[in-house]
């Protein structure tokens, strides 16, 4: 049945996929709505909460706030934070609620730079998308503020985020964010990652470390991988011979036959069942879901899926 989840919860949406880009960066992160979407974020959605300090906020919007769009009484809230905290940004990141009433960012974008004296960040997310969408979104916001031409930079990762790879993540700075027009070399190691790179005009390799590190474990024979799709495609470049299943981006650059995007949970169970794989290589949350599978599970954790670091 389309849309039932009888094992899966719910994937990290949109915002959260942007507050992941943008976390850890200097900014003030402000997530527009009443508090329910950033107590998930920071709840559930973004593994260094416990760990690494970030200015994140939420506009704390009321009924009537919402209602009449009271863009004032935001932009006075932000002022006074920014006048506490040292922030090298601003990022405003949308939800279901601006989404609902048509919030003009673009207009909040200009309200905030008269009052503040820092970069402005839009990223309007809506809540009704998967977070690598919104990842995509925040790289973009990122590189239409900040990043340049300058100076020199070897080597930047894009897209390695908590969210796709738990705590193994790219400790990518802001100023690394200004060199990277410089870069002499970009790698996408996440389906977010290629959309960054095509967003900046950048040659690009598509490469995953975490799969990289057991794609000699795996053993001979055909391989179902289920996680964000250069994953996948990693695995293959290292000689696994494997078919990528993914409910994220599915790029046509990555895809080959017998790849796929899913999205109900039907559709991996019949893969399992009828694909004639011999290995399955996904978060243990999918196993429920492939009782009649009989090959072997290499467990390879995805946050964005699960919650599992």
């Amino acid at each position: 049945m389309k849309g039932l989840r009888k094992v899966l919860t719910p994937f990290a949406p949109d915002q959260s996929g942007a507050v992941s880009v943008l976390y850890g960066l200097g900014g003030l992160i402000v997530i527009i709505d009443a508090g329910g979407c950033t107590g998930n974020i920071c709840g559930f959605d973004e593994p260094r909460w416990q760990d690494v300090r970030s200015a994140v906020f939420s506009a704390g919007l009321r009924d009537m706030d919402a209602i009449l769009g009271r863009d004032k009484l935001l932009v006075s809230k932000i002022a006074d934070a920014c006048g506490r905290i040292d922030a090298s940004f601003v990022a405003l990141i949308g939800t279901p609620v601006p989404a609902t009433i048509a919030t003009d960012y673009k207009a909040l974008k200009r309200m905030l730079e008269k009052e503040i004296d820092l970069p402005i960040l839009t990223v309007a997310t809506d809540g009704m998308k998967l977070y690598d969408e919104g990842e995509s979104l925040a790289y973009k916001a990122l590189a239409s503020e900040f990043i340049a031409k300058e100076g020199t930079l070897d080597e930047i990762t894009l897209g390695k985020t908590p969210l796709t790879y738990g705590g193994s993540f790219a400790d990518v700075s802001l100023e690394d964010y200004k060199k990277i027009g410089a870069s002499t070399k970009v790698i996408a190691a996440s389906a977010s990652g290629i959309e960054a790179a095509k967003t900046l005009g950048l040659s690009y390799v598509v490469y995953s470390s975490a799969a990289a590190e057991i794609a000699g474990s795996i053993p001979s024979g055909k391989v179902l991988v289920c996680h964000d799709e250069v994953f996948g495609k990693t695995l293959r470049d290292k000689g696994v011979n494997c078919d990528i299943a993914t409910f994220f981006t599915l790029h046509d650059e990555i895809k080959e036959s017998g790849d796929v995007k899913i999205t109900e949970e039907d559709e991996f169970t019949d893969l399992t069942v009828n694909g004639g794989y011999d290995v399955i290589v996904a978060d243990e949350c999918l196993k429920p879901l492939a009782e009649g599978f009989k090959g072997q599970w290499i467990d390879a954790p995805f946050f964005a899926l699960s919650g599992r670091r």
